[in-house]
C-alpha cells in the first residue's frame, strides 16, 4: 500500500514499526508541537496489539488560534512524516482545531482526507461527540484547562453537535510561561473536579488533549455519578473501532470507560492514584 502516493515524500528519516507490535492495526498519531501529554495517554490506553507511530502538527505562527487552524489545513506537509507505513488509521490529537474549523467544515475536511489516503481519519472533536452520543448523553459539563476564547469555541462546538451545556469549570495551569495546557498537572484537574462531584449533567467532559487526564478518569470511575470521558480516550477508542475488523470488546466504550484494559498500565507508567 502506498499511502502517501500523491504527497511527495521529504528526504530524511522516515518514521518505521514493525509490525510484529500491530498485529491489530498501526496508527498513525499526529500530536500539536508542544504537547507532552498526548503520547504518553495514548500508551497507556491502547489495547494489546495495537500501536501507533506518533508525528507532529507544525505551526511558525505566533497566535494560538491560527496555529490550531494550521494544523488541520496544513495537514499536507505532516503526512510525509509516516513515510509509507502501513496505517490503519490517522488520528488528530487536537480538539482545538475542531473548535474553531466548525463541525461542518471538519465533517467535509475529514470525508475528503479519508478519500485521499483510503483509510479512516479521526479527530479528537468526532471521536468526544460519538462518544457522547454512544452514551446517550445529551446535558454536557466541561472541565476546561482553555483561555475564556477556546473554551467559549468548544462551547459552540458542542452545542452544534447537539449537545445542552450546563456547567463550565476551568482548570487552573501552574506555569503559563510555557503553555498553560500542557502544564496543568493532574492535582490541577482533580481539584477542579471537586467541583462537579455533584454534577447533575449526562456526562463531564475534559476538554484538551494536553491536560493530563487519565489519574481523574480513574478516581471518577469508582465514584458514583455521570460518566467522564476525555479527549483522549475518546481519541483512542474511535480509532482502534475505526479500524476495519476489530473485536468487539476493543471497540466498546463501556469497557474503555471501566479502565479494564488500561488501569494497570496506567499505574506501571507511575500515572495512576494510589488511591482514590
Amino acid at each position: 500500500m502506498n499511502l502517501l502516493s500523491d504527497i511527495d515524500i521529504f528526504n530524511g528519516a522516515t518514521c518505521f514499526v514493525s509490525m510484529e507490535y500491530a498485529p491489530l492495526g498501526l496508527i498513525g498519531l499526529l500530536t500539536p508541537q508542544a504537547n507532552t501529554t498526548v503520547e504518553p495517554e495514548a500508551w497507556a490506553l491502547l489495547p494489546s496489539g495495537f500501536s501507533l507511530i506518533n508525528g507532529r502538527l507544525v505551526s511558525q505562527a505566533p497566535n494560538l488560534n491560527q496555529r490550531l487552524l494550521d494544523y488541520f489545513d496544513q495537514l499536507e506537509s505532516s503526512m510525509p512524516q509516516f513515510g509509507n507505513a502501513p496505517l490503519s488509521v490517522l488520528a488528530l490529537a487536537c480538539t482545538g482545531s475542531s473548535y474553531l474549523m466548525g463541525c461542518e467544515k471538519e465533517s467535509q475536511w475529514v470525508n475528503a482526507w479519508q478519500a485521499r489516503l483510503n483509510i479512516p481519519v479521526v479527530t479528537a472533536g468526532m471521536a468526544v461527540a460519538t462518544a457522547l452520543k454512544t452514551l446517550g448523553v445529551r446535558r454536557l459539563d466541561l472541565l476546561s484547562p482553555y483561555p475564556g476564547d477556546l473554551t467559549q469555541a468548544s462551547v459552540a462546538y458542542w452545542v452544534s453537535h447537539g449537545f445542552d451545556i450546563g456547567t463550565v469549570q476551568s482548570v487552573n495551569s501552574s506555569d503559563p510561561g510555557f503553555h498553560a495546557i500542557y502544564t496543568t498537572s493532574s492535582e490541577s484537574a482533580n481539584n477542579a473536579a471537586q467541583a462537579l462531584s455533584a454534577s447533575s449533567a449526562d456526562a463531564v467532559l475534559m476538554l484538551g488533549t494536553g491536560m493530563p487526564t487519565l489519574k481523574t478518569l480513574l478516581i471518577q470511575r469508582d465514584r458514583t455519578g455521570p460518566p467522564w470521558v476525555s479527549s483522549m480516550l475518546a481519541l483512542m477508542w474511535q480509532s482502534v473501532a475505526a479500524i476495519p475488523n476489530t473485536a468487539p470488546e476493543a471497540s466498546d466504550l463501556q469497557t474503555w470507560l471501566d479502565a479494564g484494559h488500561w488501569a494497570d498500565r496506567a499505574q506501571a507508567m507511575g500515572i495512576a492514584p494510589t488511591s482514590t
